[in-house]
């Protein structure tokens, strides 16, 4: 049998005070006196009653909750070790201003579903354009956001040198001779066009490789990227298949570092030697690239200060500073025990 809520006038019939006095207690106790606040919670308490969450933020004009807005289901989400850095760094954020955080993924497909039901403040958007179709509508109700890997004019936007990471990355396996070079790119389903691999974080990181190509004099071989799921389990499925379509590569640029680790588990099972028969480069730097063996090179980004960045930012839209800021943070490749120093083959 379901146990029936609490409710405020049981609390104020028993502390002896209004319905308004213990509105006060919770959400402004600084217009009752100490006394009387300390008895209200007191009561509160003893009776197991909280205010319901819903009318509080409707009374408060504010949930203490922001909201980072991802394109992908949980599952896949959590599945990408980059999501726990990055929250790492919006946690930073939220702890100091006594804040929640909420992860918002589709609705039955739809994100602008979705941020209809969640109860949140504003939103870190992450891996979408503001001018997204279903991020539109976010600008057009006035909810505060800011857009992570992904372009915006009229809010803040904060990104990374995806483009030069790429090109550094290529260039050092082009020195090294690597001609026959399989790029494990993002698999990114609905929503809308999502699925073109040419787009936003994508295809910065696939432009600084085909620079780099162009650069060294080199076609560019279209042929030659494959599509992954942002995991482990996805670029082991995406390398082991490549393989068994006949691809010989000789090295690997994977667009982010769980694909890279899963393409050195590929390749062991397939009784390959990293690096001697193929040469391994990330994208991201997470800290579990240091404790693969071999370790993985890949290119550096600051995720956790890219989070947090994202979250004060939009802490200071919510106080009112709607002016948008353009940050754009560094990039550097970072060589480990997947890949040979610069020296020729």
């Amino acid at each position: 049998m379901a146990v029936k809520r609490v409710t405020i006038n049981q609390v104020a019939e028993k502390a002896g005070v209004s319905p308004t006095a213990v509105s006060f207690a919770f959400n402004n106790p600084e217009q009752i006196s100490q006394e009387t606040a300390e008895r209200i919670l007191s009561v509160a308490r003893e009776l197991g009653y909280s205010p319901n969450p819903i009318a509080r933020a409707m009374i408060l004009q504010r949930t203490g909750v922001i909201g980072v807005l991802v394109p992908f289901n949980i599952s896949t989400t959590f599945a990408n070790p980059f999501i726990s850095s990055f929250m790492q760094g919006v946690g930073s954020v939220c702890d100091q201003r006594s804040l929640s955080a909420l992860v918002v993924s589709p609705y039955e497909g739809s994100l602008e579903e979705a941020t209809r039901r969640a109860l949140v403040d504003g939103y870190i958007v992450l891996g979408l354009d503001e001018k997204h179709g279903e991020i539109e509508p976010l600008r057009q109700r006035g909810i505060p956001i800011v857009v992570v890997d992904g372009d915006a004019e009229t809010v803040s936007e904060v990104n990374v040198d995806d483009e030069g990471g790429a090109y550094d990355a290529a260039c050092h396996l082009l020195a090294r001779g690597h001609r026959d070079i399989l790029i494990v790119t993002f698999q990114q389903p609905a929503p809308s066009h999502l699925d073109h691999v040419y787009y936003g974080v994508g295809g910065r990181r696939l432009a600084g490789y085909k620079r780099a190509f162009a650069d060294h004099g080199l076609e560019f071989r279209f042929n030659w990227i494959v599509q992954s799921l942002t995991s482990i389990e996805g670029g082991t499925a995406a390398f082991s298949q490549a393989w068994e379509d006949g691809f010989r590569p000789t090295a690997i640029l994977a667009l982010s570092d769980a694909m890279a680790i899963g393409v050195l588990s590929a390749a062991k099972h397939l009784g390959l030697d990293v690096p001697r028969d193929l040469e391994v480069i990330g994208f991201d730097d997470i800290p579990m690239a240091v404790l693969t063996c071999p370790s993985l090179s890949t290119v550096h980004q600051p995720i956790v200060e890219k989070g947090r960045l994202a979250a004060e930012l939009l802490v200071n839209s919510l106080a009112g500073d709607r002016k948008p800021e353009r940050v754009s943070l560094p990039t550097r490749l970072v060589l480990r025990d997947s890949t040979y120093p610069s020296v020729e083959r």
